[in-house]
């Protein structure tokens, strides 16, 4: 992993400001604000059924409390009108009865979530110049299985934010090792979360492209998505909440706008690392040339 590590962080030779100008580039080349469009589209479709999916499944583990955190996790990154309507999708969602989202609507959930993965498979096809050439069967299978992938981590995730003092407690005692370890636990706890966090952003970057790679823990690419989405979330919702009248303009449509325009930013960013790990593949002596598949 060290040795990935050091491959990925120099660059492929590149110094910061001429993998800047080819990432700017080969951005406006390859279409992505257009990509991001289409991308925020089938965000929104995917994003309720997604929310049906993660209900059912937290049916199955028993965890008290979690979607009241992750509606408290989204408030500090969405604007208030967004996070609003997802409340109120999930209101709706957790008031019916659990029988109905585990039956045929659960598959219809996730086959529509997946549709938002088969579609950042297109686009990031395009940051590494290459066509879509594996069946539908396998890009689709691949899809459904990296939609449950990341949503086991996005509960895992929220699951040490809510309880990570509590599991450090009880590990302490399990352990014997005291106050100390659930100290340094409650600390440590911040950057598994990350951890978890890019990992997930780097398996989209690693199974989506039709391209053979090698498996990356982490990645420049991964790593400036998950800032860059952070810092684009935040200053959205601080502009938003503080200086937007979108309710005043479009009326009760202005949530939905808020919402889809986060999901824009939101595509754009996943588009951009992509955009920076192809232009640095390319630029290594290890990698593959514009185009290919595999290396040479």
């Amino acid at each position: 992993m060290a040795n990935q590590l050091k491959e990925a962080f120099s660059l492929g030779g590149l110094s910061v400001t001429q993998l800047a100008r080819r990432v700017i580039s080969e951005v406006q080349k390859d279409n992505c604000l257009t990509y991001a469009a289409a991308l925020a589209y089938y965000f929104l479709f995917a994003l309720f059924p997604f929310l049906i999916f993660l209900t059912a499944l937290l049916g199955f583990l028993h965890l008290p409390g979690f979607m009241d955190q992750l509606t408290n996790s989204l408030a500090q990154v969405l604007p208030g009108e967004a996070t609003k309507l997802v409340q109120e999708q999930l209101d709706a969602l957790t008031s019916q009865p659990r029988g109905g989202l585990l039956s045929f609507g659960i598959l219809a959930a996730l086959w529509t979530s997946s549709s938002a993965i088969v579609a950042i498979a297109d686009g990031l096809n395009h940051a590494y110049n290459v066509e879509e050439e594996r069946p539908f069967w396998k890009l689709r299978g691949m899809a459904i299985l990296l939609t449950i992938g990341l949503s086991v981590f996005l509960i895992g995730s929220i699951v040490l934010l809510m309880f990570g003092p509590q599991i450090g407690g009880w590990l302490a005692g399990y352990v014997g090792l005291g106050r100390a370890f659930e100290i340094a636990w409650n600390i440590l706890r911040w950057p598994v979360i990350l951890f978890l966090v890019v990992t997930a952003v780097a398996a989209i970057y690693y199974f989506t492209p039709d391209v053979d790679q090698s498996w990356k823990w982490i990645s420049p690419g991964s790593i400036f998505a998950v800032l860059l989405w952070l810092v684009a979330s935040l200053g959205f919702s601080y502009y938003v909440n503080n200086f937007g009248e979108y309710d005043a303009t479009y009326g009760s449509i202005g949530a939905i706008i808020v919402l889809l325009t986060w999901m824009y930013v939101s595509g754009l960013v996943i588009l951009i690392g992509g955009e920076i790990n192809a232009e640095i593949e390319n630029a290594s002596d290890q990698g593959k040339d514009k185009g290919e598949k595999t290396a040479a």
